[in-house]
This record gives structure tokens, C-alpha cells and sequence, in this order.
């Protein structure tokens, strides 16, 4: 039952602290009520950045003052800040402005994930959005760039669900299958929720393979842990083979009454050893997971499940005086149960904050 719950931590990836090798360490939870040893361990060797800077990203992104182009920017920045180095390739292209049938253009080409650097190139990337979407031909040349890999590599596609079809290639959808096909790969299609007539050809890029999925803006801006969810995976019990790997911690559940997401005081102490721990390890960091039952629709609880992780992000700031900037959020919604929804008991376990700390030295 904790398995499956673990394991959907997955999404949060504000994870710095040592990577190690295959390790044989028995270290404890260090005074959190509760806790116990887990495990990060690394799922993908490579990941890609197609970066979308076409004209049509200039819509303002909804909501917001920002342009759609900024929203990506402003993401990019976000989860580089919290992306460990646990020794990927990487690269960032974009498929926007260009012409011919293999535009694909390179402004971090694939080499190790280097935290600086990566900031950098980000910085200098394009904030004017220009050109034509030639999403069909950086597709179509991207199968080359894969093809020097070895692994899986996640493909992080943004997109305002827009392109400018070709005659000449596949559609967007039957490349990304083609890509899948031929190479050990999943895409994460991060879309701006824009409403198009290619919305519907974006949506099949995010099903070519049980390992895409679609991912909308709004669930990423402050949450960029979401686009990493095929990265890493939280398990409880050491790895066997040797393999990457970090050490962190997870604490005793945080529970909350119905449709509620105050803190109650009966969690106090356990938060102030959290923030103690914290405040002597100020390398650490801490990732919040938000649970609800499954009373009410998906999208309330979606939402009320960030609130959760929200509150209990506001009491270590508050009142522990940890910096916002150390706790990274998620939510589930009702999607990762730890008991039965069919009991007013088991639906009370699966109102909750789950907590991992990283970075214990």
C-alpha cells in the first residue's frame, strides 16, 4: 500500500544533496517522528528541451500579464533551480523560427547536464517570439539527435498547441510515433491550454507510448517538479543492481480533516523537528506531496490537494523560518490513495501531506 503511494512522489524534484553509487548506507530518518530511509533513483539518462518561440507566443498566457513565451521561460528557470545532477546528457533546441525539413536549431546541444551553464543558455534564450512553428520538422529532425543516445530520454515539448502543417512530412503525431518506435523515449508535452485546431494533434503526441503524457502550464508555473515525473522514482526499499541513486528521508504523514487545509496541532511537533532539522542542515531540502479522498470531482480535488501541501509549506515558513525557496509542492488530488475511499477511516489516511528531505548530510 505505501509502495504505490512512494512512488508517485516521483513528480517532486527538488532533490539536491550527493549522488551517490550503489550504497550500504543505514542511516535513520535523524529525530523526525515517523520517518524512514527512501530512495531517488534515477529513470531516464538524457533529457531534451524542445523550446516553442513562434509568433503565436505572444498570446498573453491566460490569466497572467506574461506573454506565453515568458511562461515558458519563467519554467525553464524554475526547474533548473531544482534539478539535481545525477549525470544526464541534456540538451535544449527549438523547432521555431526556421525553414526546410530538418529545422532543429541548438542552443545547449546534447552534452552533461551542467547546472551553470544550462542557466545560462537559458538565460540567452530568444524572448521575442518569431516565425512560423515548424514543430513537423525539428520532429522530424530530432530522430537524428536520438540517435547518438544511449537510454531513455525524455522529450519536454512545449507548445501552445499551434503549428504550421507541411504537406511534405507527417503530422506532428505520426513523427513522435515514428521517434517512439525507433528509440527508447517518452514525451512530456507541456502545453499552454491555448485553444487551437491543433490541440488535438498535441494531445496524440502525449499518447504515443504509456510513458507521455500531457502537462498544462498552469500546473507547472511554481510547481516545475511536475515536468520531471519520468526522471526519478521514490522507492522505500534500497536498490539491488548497482545504480544512481540519493538518499532522502520521508516523514510521518501529515493528515487533515474533511475538505479542509489548516495544519492541525496535534502536527505541530513534527514540523518543528522538521524545521530543526533543517535549520542544522541548511543544504537540505524538502518536498511537500498533497493527498485528498475521493468525496468531490478530480479538479476540486487536484486543487484542494495543493492547498494541503500549500499549508503546510506556509507553516515551516512561518513559523519555522525555513525559506520557501528550500520546499518544493505537489498534488494528487485522490489519484495515489494509501487506503480504502470505501471507510470514513480509510478516507481519513488518505487526507494528507506526504514529506521527503533531502540533502542530509
Amino acid at each position: 500500500m505505501r509502495i504505490k503511494a512512494i512512488l508517485l512522489i516521483m513528480l517532486c524534484l527538488l532533490f539536491h544533496g550527493p549522488v551517490v553509487a550503489f550504497s550500504s548506507q543505514n542511516e535513520t530518518a535523524i529525530g523526525i517522528q515517523g520517518g524512514k530511509e527512501v530512495y531517488l533513483v534515477k529513470k531516464a539518462e538524457n533529457f531534451i528541451i524542445l523550446y516553442d518561440r513562434s509568433g503565436s507566443m505572444g498570446d498573453t498566457y491566460q490569466g497572467t500579464v506574461m506573454t506565453e513565451l515568458a511562461a515558458e521561460r519563467k519554467i525553464l528557470v524554475e526547474k533548473n533551480a531544482t534539478l539535481p545532477d545525477m549525470n544526464w546528457m541534456a540538451g535544449i533546441y527549438s523547432f521555431t523560427p526556421g525553414h526546410g525539413f530538418d529545422n532543429l536549431t541548438a542552443y545547449y546541444p546534447m552534452q552533461p547536464y551542467d547546472k551553470k551553464l544550462f542557466s545560462r543558455t537559458i538565460s540567452k534564450m530568444p524572448r521575442d517570439p518569431k516565425g512560423a512553428t515548424m514543430l513537423q520538422q525539428g520532429l522530424n529532425k530530432l530522430d537524428s539527435v536520438l540517435a547518438s543516445l544511449t537510454g531513455r530520454t525524455v522529450i519536454f515539448l512545449f507548445t501552445d498547441g499551434q503549428y504550421t502543417p507541411s504537406d511534405t512530412l507527417p503530422s506532428p503525431s505520426a513523427l513522435a510515433r515514428r521517434i517512439s518506435a525507433g528509440h527508447d523515449s517518452c514525451f512530456a508535452v507541456i502545453d499552454t491550454g491555448s485553444e487551437s485546431k491543433g490541440a488535438k494533434e498535441i494531445a496524440a503526441i502525449a499518447s504515443v507510448n504509456d510513458c507521455s503524457y500531457l502537462i498544462p502550464f498552469a500546473t507547472l508555473l511554481g510547481n516545475p517538479e511536475w515536468m520531471t515525473n519520468a526522471l526519478f522514482k521514490v522507492v522505500e526499499k534500497e536498490p539491488v543492481k548497482p545504480q544512481e541513486m540519493i538518499v532522502a528521508h520521508e516523514w510521518q504523514n501529515i493528515l487533515f480533516d474533511f475538505d479542509k487545509s489548516d495544519v492541525k496541532a496535534e502536527y505541530y511537533a513534527i514540523l518543528a523537528e522538521v524545521g530543526a532539522l533543517m535549520r542544522n542542515n541548511p543544504q537540505s531540502k524538502v518536498i511537500l506531496v498533497g493527498h485528498t479522498d475521493n468525496i468531490g470531482t478530480r479538479e476540486y480535488n487536484l486543487k484542494l490537494s495543493h492547498r494541503r501541501a500549500a499549508s503546510v509549506r506556509n507553516y515551516l515558513v512561518e513559523k519555522e523560518s525555513i525559506d520557501a525557496s528550500r520546499i518544493t509542492l505537489s498534488g494528487f488530488g485522490f489519484d495515489d490513495p494509501v487506503s480504502t475511499n470505501d471507510t470514513p477511516e480509510g478516507r481519513a489516511l488518505n487526507r494528507r501531506v506526504q514529506g521527503v528531505i533531502t540533502g542530509i548530510k
